[in-house]
């Protein structure tokens, strides 16, 4: 699938590619950029996609700029100035740090007029993707879309055998890191810088920061509400029917209070399951009903989810094993029926910070101390035992990090058994961030996890359905600011999101939401055993994994027999193989 707006490029290739090159792949016709590279653009949706050049530096852009109108009168440019020559202008002017004068949602990427050196940079929300490769023919190949990167001339679409471990094991895959060998991508709010010429050469660009700044936590608690209402109001600019999607949570709430206040027409959107076993529609229902908002709910029964498999599968750039994916997307489908906008609030567990719960705190600064070959032993053991089953995860571990981040994948071992082959995750980007942080400091080794985590989902579901969504907590003005402020500020044991809570308590009666928190809720283990195990004979009993080559056929089968036998503790390991499944059959066969 070529989504409906993105770019592509490949530099410094020489005289070994031409214009045909791109006709046996389907792609959108090129533009020549440089002797020897190449770019093509396409644009029908929502946000905006760009190619040009000027005075010997050429720029890729895909996305929106909250910021435009203002960048414009920055620069003294004329509104109806084209989106890349405002970026090249930016750039010439303000060559230190134009991009970091960009407010929105976007990815691009800019090199000189010879097409040898290549930055890519993606902005902090992560909701759109950015990758990059080295092509057979000596260039560098570049897209905003990791389908169309692996179809242009010269990139391979093997899978990656690392990347298939990963997924496995973490159900996701973060950047750097992709399924196709040899191709990587962008971290959110990140940016990388190539050398086509010296391939070794690669140079990463951080996440920018701001300095904390002393203020009473009083005083934060002002600006905080000052900011983001600024970004809610510049992310409302100009729309005519807009909405915000409210769980009932902190950080929703007080995206839709804030907003309220601006914008009386707005329309809370909440998410609910037919046999969920916890439904927050009752809370979010009080908070919208305080604020005077317009309040929908929007329900999906098995038959919906199982079509949004489906589709997600097919479409998504990778698998990912998560069931908020189809829901996800399903949601922005009907939102997308009536909204020109809609804001969410993603983005705040990340700037705010986070503490693991004490369980796994007590697994990574103790049970990770003993030999490996003892605790692959208590975790043989603990299955066996009545009611400890479910603490397998705390000693069957390569790495801490995977304890602390995720409890439902397959362990290693399971992992060498599928595959056929030893496993090693250190490579994972969840592996190098864990390094980085003293054992006993669980809060900045978590709060920096949650960034690392991948924010597929959201993109993904964007991506197919066109919903414009918005995400305040990513302005810059945010972002930087938040992360800047005092721990004691952002965090407490016995409050945390300690600033967004105290903002929130400003708008809406405590008793509304300050409520034990839930997950979001879809009935997994209902939606795999319904129908006799439907999905599970589709998806896990089938010849096709002989075909594929990628995992043992019998071993898949093994896990689908064992659920259906009433192992039901397999059943995120099951979900797995089925989404795996859905996206093997769009991609390979």
């Amino acid at each position: 699938m070529i989504p409906a707006s993105g770019f592509y490029g490949v530099l410094d290739c020489g005289s070994r590619m031409a214009r045909d090159d791109f006709d046996t792949v389907g792609l959108p016709a090129p533009s020549l950029l440089s002797a020897g590279s190449w770019g093509g653009v396409w644009a029908d949706g929502p946000l905006d996609a760009s190619l040009g050049a000027m005075d010997g530096r050429g720029i890729a852009f895909h996305g929106t700029l909250y910021n435009r109108s203002e960048l414009l009168r920055q620069l003294g440019l004329p509104e109806v100035t084209p989106t890349e020559q405002l970026l090249l202008h930016a750039w010439t002017c303000w060559p230190s740090d134009w991009t970091d004068r960009l407010d929105g949602l976007y990815v691009l990427g800019h090199w000189t007029g010879e097409g040898r050196d290549l930055t890519l940079r993606r902005d902090a929300s992560g909701a759109l993707g950015l990758f990059y490769a080295r092509t057979a023919h000596g260039g560098l190949a570049f897209s905003s879309h990791l389908g169309t990167l692996v179809r242009l001339p010269g990139i391979s679409r093997r899978i990656s055998r690392r990347g298939l471990h990963e997924y496995l094991r973490m159900l996701d895959i973060a950047p750097p890191n992709t399924l196709y060998e040899g191709v990587r991508a962008v971290p959110a709010g990140e940016g990388v810088v190539l050398d086509a010429q010296h391939p070794e050469v690669e140079t990463v660009l951080p996440p920018r920061t701001a300095p904390p700044v002393a203020v009473s936590f009083d005083d934060a608690v002002a600006e905080l509400e000052t900011r983001l209402a600024a970004s809610i109001a510049q992310r409302l600019d100009g729309t005519a029917r807009p909405a915000a999607f409210l769980s009932g949570g902190v950080d929703s709430s007080l995206i839709c209070a804030l907003a309220a206040s601006q914008r009386p027409d707005l329309q809370a959107l909440t998410v609910g399951f037919e046999g969920a076993g916890y439904d927050e529609t009752p809370i979010a229902r009080a908070v919208a009903g305080h604020l005077g908002l317009g309040h929908r709910v929007l329900r999906f029964g098995r038959e919906d989810f199982l079509g949004a498999l489906v589709q997600a599968g097919r479409h998504a750039e990778q698998p990912m094993a998560d069931p908020a994916e189809p829901a996800t997307l399903l949601a922005f489908e009907q939102a997308r029926q009536n909204h020109d906008v809609v804001l969410d609030g993603t983005g705040a567990d990340e700037q705010v910070g986070a503490m693991p719960p004490r369980h796994v705190r007590v697994a990574v600064e103790y049970t990770a101390r003993l030999p490996a070959t003892l605790r692959r032993g208590l975790s043989a053991l603990l299955p066996r035992t009545p009611g400890l089953a479910g603490y397998v995860p705390l000693f069957d571990f390569e790495h801490p990090a995977e304890t602390m981040m995720r409890w439902h994948g397959f362990r290693r071992q399971e992992i060498e058994a599928l595959c056929g082959e030893p496993v090693s995750l250190a490579h994972t980007r969840f592996h190098e961030v864990f390094a980085h942080f003293p054992r006993d400091d669980h809060y900045a080794r978590y709060s920096a996890l949650l960034d690392a985590m991948p924010s597929d989902r959201l993109s993904q579901a964007a991506l197919i359905t066109g919903l414009d969504v918005r995400f305040p907590f990513y302005d810059p003005g945010v972002e930087t600011w938040l992360r800047g402020q005092p721990l004691a500020y952002r965090w407490r044991e016995e409050a945390p999101k300690h600033i967004l809570r105290a903002l929130l308590a400003r708008h809406v009666p405590r008793s509304l939401w300050d409520l034990p928190k839930h997950s979001f809720d879809f009935p997994l283990l209902e939606f795999l055993s319904a129908e006799n195990f439907q999905v599970v004979h589709r998806y896990l009993l089938h010849e096709r994994w002989t075909h594929w080559q990628l995992l043992s056929s019998e071993r898949v089968a093994e896990y689908g027999r064992r659920f259906i036998a009433g192992e039901r503790s397999l059943y995120f390991r099951v979900w797995a193989l089925v989404v795996l499944a859905v996206w093997l059959e769009g991609h390979l066969d």
